[in-house]
């Protein structure tokens, strides 16, 4: 048994040596979202005539990189400010859109009349009132103890031809997307 166990061991050195470790998915584009958090695109596909499209909104703390967290370190009032920082998103879903030829495209709703988008309460992208909360709306917090969060949005599928579109979320700067089939 300690021989078998030794022996993956070894193989996994190897490939990961050989190979490296596997990749997170792909960022089709990135922008920069509100109070200097970063917005990924990570999702484009068209499947059944419906284009999807899932945004990851990340903490700006969490969107730095070593060196640039390795110098906040030097500075730690400017480091607590931004670790400490709190970003509140929350908008209608019916100001997310794309544009193909010149024309707009809005969030599809499903037969009862719901919003195909997530996660989405009432009419807004935002987080439900919890147990403890007053009932209501309220705004999805990115924070140090929730630093990335998914969006994900549901669209007619852009018209045969159309490879390329501009994704428009609120408080974001456009998207350029191609578009898989």
């Amino acid at each position: 048994m300690k021989k078998i166990s030794f022996i993956v061991i070894l193989i996994s050195i190897f490939i990961i040596t050989s190979f490296g470790l596997p990749k997170a998915k792909e960022v089709l584009d990135e922008e920069f979202g509100p109070g200097g958090s970063k917005v990924e695109l990570v999702k484009a596909k068209v499947r059944n005539g419906v284009l999807t499209l899932a945004v990851r909104y990340v903490h700006p703390w969490e969107a730095k990189t070593f060196e640039e967290k390795k110098k906040l370190d030097k500075s730690y009032v400017r480091k607590v400010e931004i670790t400490r920082r709190k970003i509140p998103i929350k908008f209608k879903v019916e100001k997310v859109f794309y544009i193909a030829n010149g024309k707009r495209y809005y969030v599809l709703k499903d037969k009862n009349g719901q919003w195909l988008a997530s996660p989405v309460v009432g009419d807004y992208i935002a987080d439900a009132a919890s147990k403890t909360s007053k009932k209501g709306i309220h705004p999805i917090i990115l924070d140090s103890e929730h630093p990335v969060r998914i969006l994900w949005f549901k669209f007619p599928a852009p018209p045969e031809g159309i490879d390329e579109i501009e994704f428009q979320i609120p408080g974001v700067a456009p998207f350029d997307v191609e578009i898989k089939r």
